[in-house]
């Protein structure tokens, strides 16, 4: 092995990470006391060492920001954007999950380097020309997709800043582009319902950095234990890692959908999703709630909801679900691809989603079709008496928020995904019936 680095775990080092001398791609090694009593660090890196070099660099690949954020990484560290080992060393002292990749003492004490409020507004004024990946000359954006984002840490007494040491990000801020208005606020809406419809849902806030809007995301995988000054990790895996597959492959039209190529479907699909879970530790409650985050897609028409908008906390005999993220009314942009990432059944046109379809969906994916119209019933209505009975823009209209326009804004976003639960809701009635 060349260039080895230490994979920690905790204080504990459980392994090495390098390349081969003869392949020049990465592999991973563990130490003999870690396969005794430890976990691999995906379903695909075995504890005993079958795991092939691709896999390495799939897990490796997905654990990066993507979009403009990792060009400038790969810019800033003179590689190419494809060598991801030089990349995951650069940020792998606080990557998603509970391990690290790290040769450096970790120093035994926290270390705190304060954002102020003016500051941030000072580079997200010059965000779209230099980006917000570096940070005093270090790179701090360590989770993957391609909104800006800005990983931080968030002390007790609500200090920002960035956490070193025994400290680690502990939220995630995102923030929209110029020529996507309001997905922020799209964003912190479609999570505000799931979360008041029973889904288990990340915590979020919705804030403002002057004419900034910005998402405030309590990390998942992150826990702050005040007595011993430490952010505590927990390990997570997104679905391109449960399925072994690199972050190009998320959508399971992974070349596109133009005319000569969109037949080719070797990327993420339900199917594999549903398999993973099917073949987990907790089948019958992983699949159960990854049929739920697939209906709730549907009914905010959050069409680019890809294997890497899915993830699981990931341990010894232990695979279960996160907490859902990344929810999102893409018809609502048309900037937007309008196309399912994963096919409903056999079909990809989200106009087209009717009980035939979801039929279909339950068919392929191995569900029992009065699971699928039990939860398809149960959902719908919960989602239709929270429109119903909340207003979610209130609360953000009290503490002056938002604007008329926003509040007008949300009040569409809410029309939208009312017809479209509506929608499905009638098509629940019909699924029983349908003959394949």
């Amino acid at each position: 092995m060349l260039h080895s680095v230490n994979i920690r775990y905790g204080e504990n080092v459980v392994g090495h990470i390098g390349l081969s001398e003869v392949t020049k791609l990465p592999v991973i090694e563990y130490q003999q006391h870690w396969k005794g009593n430890g976990f691999p660090i995906s379903p695909s890196l075995s504890l005993e060492g079958s795991h092939t070099p691709a896999s390495v660099y799939n897990y490796l690949d997905n654990l990066l920001p993507e979009g403009k954020a990792r060009e400038l990484l790969a810019q800033n560290l003179g590689v190419s954007e494809k060598n991801v080992f030089p990349q995951a060393l650069a940020l792998g002292q606080d990557v998603s999950g509970a391990f690290a990749f790290t040769n450096q003492e970790i120093p035994s004490q926290p270390i705190f380097r304060e954002v102020p409020h003016n500051e941030l507004i000072e580079r997200l004024e010059q965000k779209e020309d230099f980006g917000l990946l570096h940070w005093d000359d270090k790179p701090r954006l360590n989770v993957a997709g391609v909104q800006d984002k800005l990983n931080v840490y968030i002390s007790p007494d609500g200090q920002m800043g960035f956490g070193d040491g025994t400290l680690s990000s502990t939220h995630i801020l995102k923030f929209e582009k110029a020529n996507l208005p309001h997905l922020v606020l799209n964003e912190f809406i479609c999570m505000q319902l799931a979360t008041l419809s029973g889904l288990p849902t990340a915590e979020t806030e919705f804030k403002r950095f002057d004419k900034f809007p910005a998402l405030l995301v309590k990390r998942f995988d992150r826990h702050y234990h005040t007595n011993a000054e430490k952010v505590l990790r927990r390990h997570i895996i997104d679905g391109c890692q449960a399925l072994d597959l690199p972050r190009d492959y998320k959508y399971e039209r992974n070349f596109g959908d133009s005319r000569d190529v969109k037949h080719i479907r070797d990327g993420a699909s339900l199917t594999g999703l549903f398999s993973f879970c099917q073949a987990s530790p907790s089948p019958a409650q992983n699949t159960m709630q990854l049929l739920q985050w697939q209906l709730f897609n549907l009914m905010i028409s959050n069409y680019d909801s890809h294997a890497k908008n899915v993830s699981f906390f990931w341990g010894r005999n232990s695979c279960s679900f996160t907490p859902g993220y990344d929810l999102v009314n893409v018809a609502m942009f048309p900037q937007f691809k309008q196309a399912l990432a994963m096919a409903v059944g056999d079909e990809f046109e989200p106009d087209h989603i009717h009980a035939y379809q979801l039929a279909d969906f339950a068919e392929s994916c191995g569900l029992k079709r009065p699971l699928v119209i039990e939860l398809l019933r149960e959902l719908s209505a919960k989602v239709l008496h929270v429109i119903s009975t909340q207003d979610l823009s209130k609360e953000l209209e009290q503490q002056k928020l938002i604007s008329a326009e926003e509040k007008d804004y949300i009040a569409q976003l809410i029309e939208h995904i009312k017809a479209r639960t509506l929608h499905l809701q009638k098509c629940a009635n019909d699924i029983a019936d349908v003959t394949l």
